[in-house]
């Protein structure tokens, strides 16, 4: 009886720490989602206003130069772009952000901060695109800190009530 009492602990513990660790990460993969795309964007700065590059070219080459796994929305809105001709670049990136959301922890706001990026680029003038690409990358800076002290706040907070949870689960059993 002794050995299934353990078995039975064990069984509960691990799960319920492992849900706690996950439901944690969410937080610390936000940060990392919103730096790589701080990085995109100013990959993206340098294709469009320094080397002049058409958007479906700079696109490409932020996907191949970033390697990071949210450069993968630069890669799939241009293959959006180029599977509908009707698209324009806008609704191309608003159609693989809401695709992609769940992989990368947005928040609305993040979202907002590239969809008014994507308005303009193609759009306005080099000087217009400059300030765009600056006012984006100050306003993921902030997400970014915002996301940091958020993560900081509950990270600590899901991985312990995971252990809780599986301790409480266990005595009441026991």
């Amino acid at each position: 009886m002794f050995w299934i009492k353990i078995l039975a602990s064990i069984m509960i513990f691990i799960p319920s720490t492992i849900i706690g660790i996950m439901l944690s990460r969410k937080y610390s993969n936000r940060v990392e989602n919103i730096t790589s795309l701080i990085n995109c964007i100013l990959i993206l700065d340098t294709e469009i206003i320094h080397l002049s590059n058409p958007v479906n070219l700079a696109f490409k080459n932020v996907y191949e130069r970033s390697k990071s796994k949210v450069s993968i929305i630069f890669l799939k809105t241009i293959e959006t772009l180029n599977n509908n001709r009707d698209s324009n670049l806008y609704s191309a990136f608003k159609n693989t952000l809401e695709v992609e959301r769940l992989k990368y922890n947005f928040t609305k706001q993040d979202k907002e901060i590239l969809l008014s990026l994507a308005k303009v680029i193609g759009v306005t003038d080099r000087e217009e695109q400059k300030k765009y690409f600056d006012t984006t990358i100050e306003q993921l800076k902030i997400q970014r800190k915002q996301a940091i002290e958020e993560a900081n706040k509950n990270e600590k907070l899901y991985k312990k009530l995971g252990i809780i949870f599986a301790l409480l689960i266990i005595l009441i059993l026991i």
